[in-house]
Formats: structure tokens, sequence, C-alpha cells
């Protein structure tokens, strides 16, 4: 029997973005510390429509809890019944927090309450002691001192594409000037506030790329449509943005240039939530790490304060090295890698694939001797979260672990400096997000089919106690469909791939059901979800590709993680080498419908479709045009359809530098004589990372290919197109229809959040 289509379309919109903003509380407690054994999060409660905050702060030695501090008071000064903002900073007894645009202060010992000032994005890099901040002005940098206002010019010869401190501009350039959103200077200060580390970019060379702005601009008079530049590097040009580092005194004023290679960049080098480098504690040194174009090489290297510099250990690759991915592999608290100088400057460790799984590897500083592994080489390393030179503790994510019924889940390791003592410390069956501190740690730990817990522990691993259990009972009312884990085998017979299936609603096993399988072709990556998963990777996108929206409208959906993506080791990410046409193992999807099949009886295989944005847009395009028999139905947004057009800093990764005949195969227009279902393409036209040149391009291959196809261009959106709620209903439309082969309901729209205010 049929669903009515309004109401199924009324269930699948009960699970859009914007109404799942507070479907689940206590998910993802926002961890501060105040000091190494006190720290505070946000306790989340549900009054009638409105979520109450309540800050608490736990005592970690023996687990007490109690409010941070009185709440009553500040909501009445706020004139509010509970507080309406749920993220604050706590320093020298002051809560700091935003509210109505404002930055507001309460005081907690005295109780007073104190709204700043009109809350504007920081444009200045403040010295650790306060008492100094370094800002852009043209193309230089200046010093003032915060308490005399006194100004000083640092630099004087910064030019336009050749500033000092400036962010290179590739991905959302454009997006962030119309905004107005200034950067910061790339600038990192030394910890006694005495020097910085800091760049000048040259962009000088770098071809521009292009953005028309075609609506109405309410900040012009006129409607003549806008043409936006930016620079942007394909692979085929030889101009990339490089970076020539300078270390800064503030007492001596001299700005002494470092005898480094430039680095190339595809953003900032040196932000306070993302840095190439890092200083000592005691601010006799920092160090950093470079990778060469196309990443086969990348060195560690000490800056001491008199620019001096020692490289300690250059690695190189024959394809390329896993380092500053996107995913969980790698990063060190605002430091991009997962390595770093011990204290004393003697010991550096380095977290290395030339075992195939990840492991950290013990150097001798001064004359760069390898020392060997200290992790289990079936151990495979991730972020570093902690060091503890006193203890000669490392404290890292780690995943293929014992235990674990996923391979991909993290969970929280230690280590000695020597390699002894080596203890899983989360031992729960899940993916587990830590922080550690002193001689405790917080863990908050789920998987795609258990909600989430977080819990208090010490260092040795021993649980103190929990700390707060999600609500979900909101979510699961909604209909929210709990995911199921699946395993199959690869396309070359061996590997085990791991995946999950989300159920139609209403399931009934008599059925057969349309499948949906969500993409994302991009190997820097994993596309399956493993924590509990209510919302999207990117802001207001939708909680694993759509696929809770497509189970109410009578659809089954699954993401699955091929061959060639991260996660599992370098023999199984090097697939991915000169093969971004691979997609990062759509072929696994395809040779992978038979096992599924034999899972899930129920899924009808021969109506398959499929959708993606960005890399998962390049996926479906591939997946439509190369498997035309497979693939019925196809929705691809902001997708980079041929590799020799999207910029170079990624790109490079996986084909390596610029070879006509390895980046040839990379252009999926080459294949538009081969689509035989239906495909919508979709693009923003303000797309400043994925040029909707690309797209342009496909459609015109498949319209000189007379074939039949469907293109929505979105005027005022940029590559964010998965949160474009007009694309997100269009999108359900066209699978309904062609797929489901049922008509959508005749004028159905949805309720948006400010439709709902007025």
């Amino acid at each position: 029997m049929k669903r009515d289509m309004t109401e199924a379309y009324q269930a699948a919109e009960r699970l859009t973005p914007w109404n799942l903003t507070h479907a689940v509380l206590n998910g993802e407690p926002d961890i501060r510390w105040l000091d190494d054994e006190t720290f505070y999060y946000a306790r989340e409660s549900r009054q009638g429509d409105f979520i109450s905050h309540t800050f608490m702060q736990i005592h970690c030695p023996d687990g007490a809890e109690q409010p941070l501090f009185d709440h009553a008071a500040l909501a009445d000064a706020l004139g509010c019944e509970y507080l309406p903002f749920d993220s604050c900073d706590v320093k020298d007894g002051v809560v700091s927090f935003v509210w109505q645009d404002f930055d507001c202060k309460f005081r907690i010992a005295d109780r007073s309450f104190t709204r700043a000032g009109w809350h504007e994005a920081k444009t200045v890099c403040t010295s650790p002691d306060g008492s100094k901040e370094v800002f852009s002005e043209g193309y230089d940098l200046y010093l003032r001192d915060t308490k005399t206002g006194q100004k000083t010019r640092i630099t004087y010869d910064g030019q336009k594409d050749f500033a000092y401190g400036s962010c290179a501009e590739y991905s959302g350039a454009v997006g962030r000037r119309l905004a107005g959103i200034r950067e910061l200077p790339g600038v990192l200060w030394s910890p006694d506030s005495s020097c910085f580390l800091t760049y000048r970019l040259d962009q000088r060379l770098v071809p521009e790329l292009y953005v028309l702005q075609s609506y109405d601009d309410p900040h012009t008079e006129s409607i003549r449509p806008r043409l936006h530049t930016y620079k942007y590097s394909f692979p085929e040009d030889s101009a990339v943005p490089l970076a020539f580092f300078y270390l800064y005194d503030v007492e001596s004023d001299r700005l002494c240039p470092l005898d480094l290679a430039p680095q190339q960049t595809g953003g900032s080098l040196l932000h306070p939530d993302s840095s190439i480098a890092r200083w000592l504690p005691d601010s006799s040194a920092l160090y950093l790490t470079t990778v060469s174009r196309g990443s086969k090489s990348a060195s560690f290297c000490i800056v001491r304060r008199d620019g001096s510099i020692h490289t300690v250990l250059t690695e190189t690759a024959d394809d390329f090295l896993n380092l500053d991915t996107w995913g969980e592999l790698d990063g060190f608290g605002s430091y991009r890698f997962s390595n770093f100088l011990t204290d004393d400057g003697s010991t550096v460790f380095w977290q290395s694939e030339r075992d195939d799984l990840a492991r950290l590897f013990r150097y001798d500083a001064a004359t760069g001797a390898c020392c060997g592994a200290v992790t289990p080489p079936d151990c495979l390393v991730g972020r570093l979260l902690a060091k503890d030179d006193d203890g000669q503790w490392i404290y890292f994510m780690a995943s293929n672990l014992p235990g674990s019924s996923d391979p991909y889940y993290q969970k929280l390791c230690r280590v000695h400096y020597d390699g002894t003592g080596f203890a899983v410390l989360t031992p729960e069956d899940g993916m587990h997000r830590c922080t550690v501190r002193g001689s405790y740690l917080t863990d908050t730990w789920s998987r795609v089919d258990l909600p989430p817990v977080t819990v208090l522990r010490r260092t040795d691993g021993t649980l103190i106690r929990e700390i707060v259990q999600s609500d979900v009972r909101d979510l699961m009312e909604r209909g929210y469909v709990i995911p199921e884990r699946f395993c199959i085998t690869a396309s070359d017979g061996k590997t085990p791939l791991y995946g999950i299936l989300v159920r139609p609603a209403n399931f009934d096993p008599n059925q057969s059901y349309p499948l949906i399988d969500y993409i994302y072709g991009g190997m820097q990556c994993c596309n399956v979800p493993k924590a509990f998963t209510w919302k999207g990777a990117i802001e207001g996108r939708e909680a694993m590709g759509g696929l809770q929206e497509f189970a109410q409208l009578g659809f089954a959906g699954i993401i699955l993680d091929g061959l060639g993506t991260p996660g599992r080791g370098k023999a199984l990410h090097r697939i991915s080498y000169e093969n971004i046409h691979g997609c990062a193992g759509l072929k696994d999807h395809v040779t992978g419908l038979a096992r599924l099949k034999e899972l899930f009886p129920f899924l009808d295989t021969d109506r398959t479709g499929i959708w993606g944005n960005s890399g998962g847009g390049c996926a479906v395009s591939r997946a439509m045009l190369e498997y035309p028999d497979v693939y019925k139905v196809g929705v691809s947004s902001a997708g980079n359809h041929d590799q020799r057009m999207y910029n170079n800093s990624w790109t490079e990764n996986y084909y390596g530098l610029y070879d006509p005949e390895i980046y040839r195969k990379g252009d999926n227009t080459a294949l538009a004589d081969n689509l035989k279902g239906h495909l919508f393409l979709v693009h923003g036209a303000m797309d400043d990372n994925v040029a909707m040149s690309q797209t342009i391009r496909l459609a015109d291959a498949l319209i000189r290919a007379d074939k039949d196809f469907d293109f929505l261009i979105l005027p005022r959106t940029d590559h964010n197109v998965p949160a474009n709620p007009y694309f997100i209903r269009r999108k359900l439309d066209y699978f309904v229809r062609y797929l489901l082969e049922e008509e959508p309901p005749a004028g159905y729209r949805f309720v948006l959040p400010e439709e709902k205010e007025v």
C-alpha cells in the first residue's frame, strides 16, 4: 500500500537540519578546563520549547559537581527565565559570553553583570600576556601597546598580493570578502610575549579565478552583475601561493628573515586554531613541519630565537605522505601535525606511515638519528592530545585496536617516551572524543547505533564517574531510524569494507525498496559516520547526507568507505594515488551491491540511485557515466568533475605533480556519451571552492552528446549546496519522481525557521 506522499514529506521535514538543532541534548559537551583538576561544561535540559543551559563545574579528584556560578542571578540580569547562551569563557572569576551580539561579562564573586560592547570578530593577534597586539593595515604589520595605544610599524614593503601575514585566498575567499570578514594576521606569539613568527605571502604570479554575482547586491544601487576575482592555482600552473618566514623580536624591533624554503599554502599557516608551528614553553625555540608541493616530502625543523634553523628529519615518499589531512589522522591541539619536540629540546616524536599503519617514531633532536618506533605495529596513531614530559607519557587517539568491532573506531591510548607502557584508556567499543589535562581525562563516546555518554577518568584509565548521558528522546520521536552497521568485501576480493544502512521508516520485510548511495569521492577523509550522528559535519547540512529524510519517503540508504580512503593504513590509502577518478572506491560500491542484496534482501538494487557534493558530486557524475547500467538516478552538487580545474594543493596529493596523461583520466566530461539515467546537476553560482565552470563544462559535454539531464543554478549559494533548503527539497523530489517512481506532493514547501517566527 502506497503511503500518502504529503504525510511522508511532513515526516521527512521533521528530520531536516533546521528541525534537529536541539533534537539531541548533551550529545557533545564542550569541555573547558579551568586548571589541571577542574573543568566545566554546559548541561542542557528541555524547558518546553526552550533549551536551558546550566554550566557545571567538576572537581576531578573526587568527581564532585556544582554550578559554576549563580545562574539565577545572571538570568535575572539578562531578563530571562533561563540562560540563553551555550558557550562561555571563564578567567580570573569572570564569565565572558556573547548575548544578542554583545560581549557580556559576569563576575562570579559579586554577581555583577556588564554589557561590554558590540561583539566583533577578532582581527588582532594579542600576546599571551595581553600587553601587545599585532594587526594588519594595508599590506603591512603593526604592533600596538594595549595599555598606551602606541603603534609601531613592523614592515614597510608589503604590497598587493605580497603582503605580510595574509591568508592565501583559494576556497572561501570571495564569500569572506563579501561578508566583510577580516582574516587574523598570520602571527604565532612566543609564550613569554617577546617574539613572534610570521610570514610574507607571495601570490603575485598566481592566476585568478572568477565568480559572477548576478543577483542584486543591497550594498550597491546598481543591478549590474559584479565580477569577483581571487587567486587560485590549478595543477598545471607553475605559480602557487608561497610563504616566506620571519621572526620578529619586540624589544629590538627587529624582523629577521628565516632561511627556510618558502612554504606552499592553501590557507592560513599560523592561525590560533590551525598552525604549522608551535613554541616551546620556555620560548627558547619553536618547531614547525613543512610539506613540499605534491606532499611527497616533509621536514621537521627547529627554529631558535636567534633565527638559526636545525632540520631534524626529512621523510620522503614515492607517492604521498598522509600529513595535514582533514580527518582524524593528525593534529595536536592547535598544531596541525601529530609530532612534537619535548620541552627540553632533546627528542622529537614523528608520526609516519612508513610501516603501513601510522606509528610514532622517536628521533634524537641533535643528531636526527631515528631511535625506532614507540607505538605498536598494529596500532594506527591518530591525533595527539597531550604529552607529559615529567611522566614521559604521550596521549593520542588510535584505531585498529583489539576489542573494536570496527577498525576505524578511535580510542584514547598512551605510551611512554621509550615505547613501554602502551595502554588503551577508553576501552568501550565505539568512537571516542577526549580531552586530557594533568592527571585526568574526559571522554564522550558513542556509536552510530548507540547514543553518546560522557565520562571522567584518571589518565591511567580508571573510571571516576559518568558526567552526563545524552537525551535523544526528541530525535526518536521525530522518526529517526537507527542506522545498521554492515561489512562487505571490497572489489579486490579480500579487504573488508565498513558501512551503514538506514532502513525505510515503517519498514515491511515483505516489500522491496529502492536504494540511495550517499557518496563522497574525496580520498582525504572517510565518509561513513562512526559516532552517533544527528547533524551534518558542516554547518546546515543533513545528517548522513539526508538518509533519514529519504527513509521517511520509502528509500533505503547506504554510506560505504571503499578502497583508497585513509584510516586503515598506507597500503589501502595509496590505491587512490594517480587514481582520483576511482573516487575513493566507487568500484567497491558497484561490486558490493550483490553482497548488500544478500545481507538485506529487501533492497531493490535494480533501482539504485546515488548522490553527493563536491568530491561526492564528482563521484556521482563518474558513477552515472562509468556505470550507467547500475546507477539509474544521480544528484550531483558542486562537483569537481575535471581534476585539472581544481586547486593544486588538494589534487596534487593524489595525482602527483601535473602530468597531462594522468590528469586527463580525471575528466568526467570525456564520458558524457555514456549517460543513460536521470542526472541532476546542481551548482552554487557563488562557489569559490569548486568553480561553477566545472559543472558548466560537464553540461556542455552532455549537450554536445545530445543527452537529457537536469541542471539547477543556485544564484546566492557558495560551495555549501547541501545546506540550501531549496536544494534539499528538490533533491528529495528528484529521487521520488525518478527512483521511487511516484509524484512529489503538488505544491509542498518546507516551513523554515524564519517563517515560523513571523
